[in-house]
């Protein structure tokens, strides 16, 4: 099929109070890499009630144009709106490629736009490649229920649309000599577009240190069997100013909540150091793992975290444990002193 008229990678942004959320600038990095592979260019759409954030920044990330797309309707996310603002405008400029963040707003978005433009959708991919012969983005995603990951691609049809899992990919560094266009797009958009009406906003607590952020994650899995010792990834992560994270079991015994859970089921980090301990490095959970450097400490010499560690450490737990805190506590004095 000739899909010679598709061009361009689209990254549709989120919004966040006015603000870009990080998961934007993420996107936008990633889907550079995979323009100057496939020879196209980048565009992302900032679609939301307003912007205050400088819609340049994303340019600097990765991006050649950025279309602003704003309306008081659009202040609150609603389905049928987002998709009216959006689906014709797609149609117009005919992308090759369209991202999605895999947020609640993106899994709900992108099917929406997608069977108006006629393609399926990939969800929640953890990995993006090229294929550059075919002019194909190869989508990875855990499948079987985290046994296998599957590549995904889309030959019949155009755009290629998936939703990508936040912080899975590295926060690209700004290149301030980059330059391209901010472009604003008017909306027409009136309150009897909007699908559902909003009564309150409830607002939840914000999460000091949230794990995607961090830079040093510390997470435990079943190699702890108590509440008690669970304490010691705590006292761990205090005093290498990390943030604590879990796998699935461990969220399921209610030691930690969900927001902190890692995995296909949690969320996704991109640390420049990862410490796993007593977690055995299956597919399901090392597939949100993105990290510069990878320790492990587990008895199990031939679990699957092992090969893949930068440090592999066969121990006890509740042995080395409080070997390691002390140590570090003795060092910490020391370099006071």
């Amino acid at each position: 099929m000739d899909f010679s008229d598709y061009k361009g990678i689209y990254v549709i942004g989120a919004l966040e109070n006015g603000k870009i959320q990080r998961v934007t600038g993420e996107l936008t990095g990633e889907a550079r890499v995979l323009a100057d592979q496939l020879g196209e260019k980048v565009e992302v759409i900032l679609l939301g009630g307003e912007l205050t954030d400088k819609p340049e920044s994303l340019i600097s990330l990765g991006a050649d144009d950025v279309y602003v797309m704003t309306s008081p309707v659009l202040d609150h996310y609603d389905g049928k709106a987002y998709q009216k603002a959006l689906a014709g405008f797609l149609k117009d400029k005919k992308p090759d490629t369209i991202i999605f963040a895999a947020t609640a707003y993106g899994r709900d978005l992108a099917p929406r736009v997608a069977a108006e433009l006629v393609c399926g959708v990939t969800a929640d991919v953890t990995e993006l490649a090229a294929d550059k012969d075919k002019g194909l983005v190869i989508w990875s995603r855990p499948a079987m229920d985290g046994n296998i990951m599957a590549d995904i691609v889309s030959p019949l049809f155009r755009p290629q649309v998936g939703t990508v899992r936040p912080g899975i990919f590295k926060y690209p560094k700004a290149d301030e000599m980059r330059t391209g266009k901010v472009i604003d797009v008017p909306l027409k958009l009136t309150a009897d577009d909007l699908g559902t009406i909003l009564k309150k906003v409830i607002q939840g607590e914000k999460e000091e240190n949230p794990v995607e952020l961090a830079k040093i994650v510390v997470a435990g899995g079943r190699g702890f069997h108590s509440e008690e010792e669970w304490r010691w990834v705590h006292e761990l992560a205090d005093l290498l100013g990390g943030a604590v994270g879990c796998s699935r079991p461990i969220s399921e015994l209610g030691w930690e909540p969900h927001s902190r859970q890692i995995g296909q089921t949690g969320k996704g980090i991109s640390p420049k150091v990862y410490i796993a301990l007593g977690i055995s490095g299956a597919m399901q959970h090392m597939c949100a793992v993105n990290a510069d450097i990878i320790i492990a400490v587990n008895k199990d010499p031939k679990a699957p975290i092992m090969e893949l560690a930068d440090y592999a450490i066969v121990a006890d737990l509740k042995e080395f444990m409080p070997l390691l805190i002390e140590k570090i506590k003795k060092a910490k004095a020391e370099k006071r002193d």
